[in-house]
């Protein structure tokens, strides 16, 4: 009998919730050889309280930390809005920090399902004009913001984009997105891959709507932008990574035709034989990562690296 069978949908996000809460960490792989100090702990005020973020601060032989105020990365981690994890993308902020020059904000959000939709994606924007709000205080430059998110992380920082257009800013000046949830609408069966158990397969989706019980607002703009209309013409650029056997490889392929139809700047990358879950599969990262990762540094430091006039 598979495990949790007979237990209901809300128990079993609370234990896939707290249980991998505790599991999940970063491979052991690293991607700069520039030291990088332990994270600060700041509470970033939000609507709904304070939200813990951990601050990376730069090299400060990294490209973008020497000479001036160094800009801005906010990253917000994956885990089908049910993982508090900020500590799986060590790897990465550490990257950003290390071969970027950026100060590195990674998001302790709220999660699922003790939260429910839009409270998380609220949180997250308030970190950005929290952000925007502290460049003085803090030391960094914020007219130069970046955003980064995976999975469900891509999805919030998608929507921090959306509702910074609808407030009229913060401006961020580009996203990285690694294998984003862009549509929540879906029926679990249909997260099927080439491969016969995708890491994001039907269980794993029903556990995904814990966070989005309301079945009649996973098509708001907020929950799936792949289905926003105008509105994403307002994108800034953006590098997304895609996975040859995620299952939600053919959700990202129509977001990024669909943003790429209104003009949009776009770079799609898709890793070969990898699923979902390649940042942080231990088995594949080492692989794949060394080239996602020279590729995200890249755009970001093309992104980033001119003060605005």
């Amino acid at each position: 009998m598979p495990l949790f069978e007979n237990v209901g949908i809300g128990i079993k996000a609370w234990l896939f919730s707290n249980v991998a809460t505790h599991l999940i960490k970063a491979p052991d792989l690293s991607f700069t050889s520039r030291t990088i100090g332990e994270p600060e702990v700041i509470l970033a005020s939000t609507r709904h309280g304070p939200v813990r973020c951990y601050i990376w601060r730069p090299a400060a032989d990294a490209p973008l930390a020497s000479g001036r105020k160094s800009p801005v990365h906010i990253n917000i981690h994956g885990g089908a809005f049910l993982i508090g994890a900020p500590q799986q993308d060590d790897h990465l902020v550490k990257a950003i920090a290390g071969e970027v020059g950026a100060v590195v904000v990674n998001v302790d959000y709220s999660r699922a399902p003790k939260v429910r939709f839009p409270h998380a994606h609220e949180e997250c924007f308030d970190v950005l004009q929290w952000v925007a709000a502290s460049g003085d205080e803090q030391g960094w430059d914020s007219k130069r913001i970046s955003i980064s998110g995976t999975s469900a992380g891509g999805n919030l920082a998608l929507g921090v984009l959306e509702q910074a257009r609808a407030n009229g800013g913060p401006h961020v000046r580009t996203g990285v997105l690694f294998v984003p949830a862009v549509d929540v609408t879906p029926a679990p069966e249909s997260y099927v891959s080439d491969i016969p158990k995708p890491f994001v397969g039907p269980g794993m989706a029903r556990l995904l709507q814990s966070y989005f019980p309301d079945a009649s607002r996973r098509t708001e703009t907020l929950a799936s932008p792949g289905l926003a209309g105008a509105e994403l013409a307002s994108l800034p650029p953006l590098l997304i990574f895609g996975a040859e056997h995620d299952s939600l490889r053919p959700h990202i392929e129509r977001f990024v035709a669909k943003i790429r139809g209104f003009g949009n700047q776009v770079d799609h990358v898709c890793v070969p034989g990898a699923d979902h879950d390649f940042e942080v599969n231990t088995e594949v990262a080492p692989r794949v990562l060394p080239n996602v990762v020279k590729k995200m540094t890249a755009h970001l430091i093309a992104a980033l690296g001119e003060s605005p006039a």
